[in-house]
């Protein structure tokens, strides 16, 4: 059995598409949701969200950490919070988190749906992998899934989010743009 941490609905469902090209039928897996990372509070919850209603599609046995983690995430990080000592802390922090359920639930690998991503760090991913799996006994099964390719239909009208899930990627993604800026002629009180 083969427990995949999940970041969102996207990533899972190209996650399964991609491991279920290799693997077809014998693909034996349960998904874990664990991110202390995203924030704010809603973006959390509207990811956990879209997970929940792709399962309602594709269900697959799913776990979920519904801790809203802001406090523990930020302690974890500071004072490291630039690219990529706290990518590497968050890397860490969840496939760490994913290695010790994956004993618990009696799995013999995991993986992550980080690895479908073409803005992660794909080095610093398997380096927090094998360094879970070595703690905790159990293998780390990585793939290169950045090529994978989800049913479109599986996915209509799913949120889809637009940075990694931190606020610190949140500020850089959203940073230089002007958008949700209000450039109105109100004046200034003095």
């Amino acid at each position: 059995m083969l427990l995949i941490h999940i970041c969102c609905a996207d990533c899972f469902a190209r996650t399964l598409a991609g491991l279920r090209g290799e693997f077809g039928g014998t693909l034996e897996a349960r998904g874990f949701f664990y991110n202390p990372n995203i924030h704010p509070l809603l973006e959390f919850r509207r990811r956990m969200k879209s997970v929940r209603v792709f399962l309602e599609r594709d269900p697959v046995p799913v776990i979920f950490d519904e801790t809203y983690g802001l406090e523990m995430f930020c302690a974890n990080v500071h004072p490291g919070y630039s690219p990529p000592g706290r990518c590497r802390t968050c890397y860490d922090l969840r496939l760490g988190a994913t290695a010790a359920k994956a004993v618990e639930l009696g799995c013999t690998s995991f993986t992550s749906t980080l690895i479908t991503s073409k803005h992660q760090d794909h080095a610093l991913i398997r380096a927090a992998d094998e360094a879970a799996a070595a703690e905790h006994g159990v293998e780390f099964m990585y793939r290169d899934l950045r090529e994978a390719e989800a049913d479109a239909r599986l996915l209509t009208g799913l949120y889809r989010q637009q940075y990694c899930g931190c606020v610190f990627s949140e500020a850089e993604r959203f940073g230089s743009t002007n958008k949700h800026l209000y450039r109105g002629g109100a004046q200034r009180i003095k």
